[in-house]
């Protein structure tokens, strides 16, 4: 198995894939723009579409990729889905950098 290196410890590549995996739902502009729409309150797929001016299929992709790494949730509200941030999975990602680089966050 390959490791890698981290302060004078080493890390099994095996517990940074996940990591890995959940900064790559991070990459995009788009994502973060829409998290930062999510962090003043729930919103939905056209209000987001509309706000950040992009197409709602743009939008419902995103927050998929979004959904999947459980960085938001959706609540059916009638006919429409209302997304909304996931906290403890900004706290999971906080504690797994933490684990990586050795230091806290601040």
């Amino acid at each position: 198995m390959y490791k890698i290196f981290f302060m004078d410890e080493m890390m099994p590549v095996s517990e940074v894939r996940p990591l890995a995996k959940s900064l790559r739902a991070l990459q995009s502009v788009l994502r973060l723009r829409i998290l930062s729409r999510l962090a003043e309150g729930e919103n939905n797929v056209k209000s987001l579409a509309m706000e950040l001016r992009v197409s709602q299929p743009l939008i419902s992709w995103h927050l998929t990729q979004l959904r999947q790494a459980g960085y938001v949730y959706a609540e059916r509200v009638g006919r429409e889905a209302h997304y909304f941030l996931q906290p403890d999975a900004f706290r999971e990602l906080r504690q797994q950098l933490e684990a990586l680089l050795g230091f806290p966050l601040c």
